[in-house]
């Protein structure tokens, strides 16, 4: 009977090693999946916007990631404003926060500190506004004044 014990073993063995192997196959064949699914995303996105998709199905997803993509844009150049500096519109070259002029492609930049409304309170921190009279900023925490 241990010829038969043996043989049965050896099955076994083969037909969770058959197992492994189709799950290993599986997850593969879904990581490929999910990144050629993200690719045609990432096409579909480059070739779309928010105005050429109106009123199909698409509208509200490729909105809310123009939205995403314009709050990142603030973030960064809200993060090179707190280290004094800024990014070229044009060229992408990081430059002193005062520059007037691209030190790469020589492109005129706009100013930063555009006047200010004398009634309306701007955060110096953050460039949010804030109630007259507020002591912290609601948006960032900056004490005021």
């Amino acid at each position: 009977m241990a010829f038969f014990d043996k043989k049965a073993q050896v099955a076994n063995s083969n037909v969770n090693q058959g197992m492994v192997e189709c799950d290993r196959r599986l997850t593969e064949l879904a990581q490929n999946r999910a990144a050629v699914v993200m690719q045609i995303g990432q096409l579909f996105l480059a070739s779309n916007t928010p105005e050429s998709v109106k009123g199909s199905p698409y509208e509200e997803l490729v909105s809310s990631v123009a939205a995403i993509d314009q709050e990142a844009d603030y973030q960064e150049k809200r993060k090179l404003a707190i280290q004094g500096l800024r990014k070229c519109e044009k060229c992408g070259n990081i430059l002193v926060l005062d520059s007037a002029f691209c030190n790469k492609c020589g492109e005129k930049l706009e100013s930063l500190f555009a006047e200010q409304n004398k009634a309306q309170n701007i955060c110096p921190q953050c460039g949010s506004t804030y109630a007259e009279g507020a002591a912290f900023c609601t948006s960032c925490g900056n004490k005021l004044g």
